[in-house]
């Protein structure tokens, strides 16, 4: 008498993992590219943030009287329109800067890396598609409009009460 066999169990079969969302990895090449529009962009702001600072550095020298000068007439040249358009070409860069900068870590978060990408996602998400539809399919009564949707069927009845066929 031998000693008795044991069958083997198997373990309850796991079901599969749930995948994660799979995006463009960090390293491939498409990434870097949308992230250098990103650090193009962080580095306009830098150094459009130090052209600002040096002209509010250079207006505050100029403006502060030397030691021995009379305070009563000062020697400064004051001309509204070219601080106002020095301040102008300050602000737009400091903007534009801030814009590449935004654009840069938008495709790179939303993993867009051109115009054409940017154009079928925007349009795939405001049903461009279903909206400019050619003239044949739009339904032209209310009634084919409620069956186009779905939502209803419609049956018509001819001239004797009979109903026909769903459309």
């Amino acid at each position: 008498m031998g000693r008795p066999t044991a069958t083997p169990v198997n373990p309850p079969s796991r079901p599969p993992a749930e995948t994660a969302y799979e995006g463009t990895p960090v390293t491939s090449p498409r990434s870097i590219r949308q992230l250098s529009i990103f650090l193009l962009g962080g580095a306009c702001i830098l150094a459009s943030t130090a052209i600002t600072r040096k002209a509010v550095w250079r207006r505050q020298l100029r403006t502060k009287p030397k030691f021995y000068d009379a305070n009563t007439n000062p020697h400064e040249f004051f001309s509204p329109f070219s601080d106002a358009c020095q301040a102008l070409n300050l602000a737009t860069m400091n903007c534009a800067s801030v814009g590449i900068m935004a654009l840069g870590g938008i495709m790179w978060t939303f993993d867009i890396a051109n115009l054409k990408e940017a154009r079928a996602a925007l349009r795939g998400r405001l049903n461009y598609d279903k909206i400019y539809q050619s003239e044949d399919e739009i339904p032209n009564s209310i009634s084919e409009m409620i069956a186009a949707s779905g939502q209803m069927r419609i049956q018509e009845e001819d001239g004797n009460g009979s109903s026909d066929k769903p459309q």
